[in-house]
């Protein structure tokens, strides 16, 4: 079993046609089809059904294919590692960030990049994790720091911070929420009380929100939806309402009496910040290095550095 047949095959499987594969891999249609048919015949079996339309995986096919990816996957990082090796790492790198993050890590991420690997030229978007899962997926990103609002992570996903989400609204509001004695945490359910300012869903923490309003049945009321970070903070400066932000994308505001925060529990709502490759193609060794200069500074940051900052300023 070769590699340039294992490249084949993954290839019309991603495809779904003989013709269109044949013409990427800079091969023939016949000559593609016998390199197939001599890999079913050597597993014993057919691995796609053919169609007037192209080629779908039968469930033998469906089994082999992500191992054969993993093997093609490793044999061009392997060929990548290499060539590296007799040379500094090079090439553009893009990092894909959450907005919250942005002001904290962006500077610093250049700064040691620029300094560590020179001839490494940093590319940085900027968005929400929906967004950013899309640019992971078609290769525009190499790496990308992301939201995860549930406690279990992808196996290929690495933590980098933990946190809980958070009641947000202008100093002396939060704190007269519910019926109880001002604390530092307020009760989901005391969110039906409230004109909300949410992003919009697909959002992961709009749907970590409606997700544990349907399971306590509880009824929120969003007045305002903004996908855009800047304009919840906006919104609720001026009106009397709330927003439902992690502590790290309030640290500033607290710090100079803007906004006051109270965890929300019962549930309480985790928000994990993790960091994933694209798959669409081997990682660099640039890229591979900026991932590891990302995870270094996220973790010199501290995952409960914003939690921390927040204590004793919440009323």
């Amino acid at each position: 079993m070769e590699l340039r047949t294992l490249r084949a095959f993954v290839k019309v499987a991603e495809i779904g046609n003989i013709s269109q594969a044949a013409a990427l891999l800079g091969l023939t249609q016949p000559s593609l089809s016998r390199i197939i048919a001599s890999l079913e015949s050597e597993v014993g079996g057919p691995l796609f059904y053919r169609t007037g339309r192209g080629v779908t995986l039968t469930e033998i096919g469906e089994a082999a294919l992500p191992r054969a990816r993993s093997i093609v996957i490793n044999s061009e990082q392997l060929s990548s590692d290499m060539r590296d090796l007799m040379q500094a790492p090079s090439g553009v790198v893009t990092v894909a960030l959450l907005p919250s993050l942005i002001r904290d890590l962006a500077g610093d991420l250049f700064a040691e990049v620029r300094r560590v690997y020179p001839e490494v030229r940093l590319r940085m978007l900027e968005g929400f994790s929906s967004q950013i899962e899309e640019w992971l997926g078609d290769g525009r990103a190499d790496i990308a720091l992301l939201s995860r609002y549930r406690d279990t992570l992808d196996i290929s996903e690495g933590l980098l911070s933990a946190s809980h989400l958070m009641l947000v609204g202008t100093v002396g509001t939060v704190g007269t929420v519910g019926t109880q004695p001002a604390g530092d945490s307020v009760e989901f359910k005391q969110l039906a009380q409230l004109p909300l300012v949410l992003p919009a869903a697909p959002n992961g923490l709009r749907l970590a929100v409606d997700d544990a309003a349907r399971r306590l049945r509880v009824s929120i009321s969003v007045i305002f939806e903004a996908d855009s970070l800047q304009a919840q903070k906006e919104i609720i400066g001026r009106e009397r309402c709330f927003a439902v932000l992690s502590p790290q994308t309030i640290v500033k505001e607290v710090a100079q009496g803007l906004v006051e925060a109270r965890r929300i529990v019962n549930p309480e709502l985790p928000r994990l910040v993790v960091m994933s490759t694209t798959t669409q193609r081997p990682l660099s060794r640039a890229a591979r290095e900026v991932s590891r200069i990302v995870r270094r500074l996220m973790g010199e940051a501290g995952t409960g550095g914003a939690a921390e900052c927040l204590d004793g300023k919440r009323g």
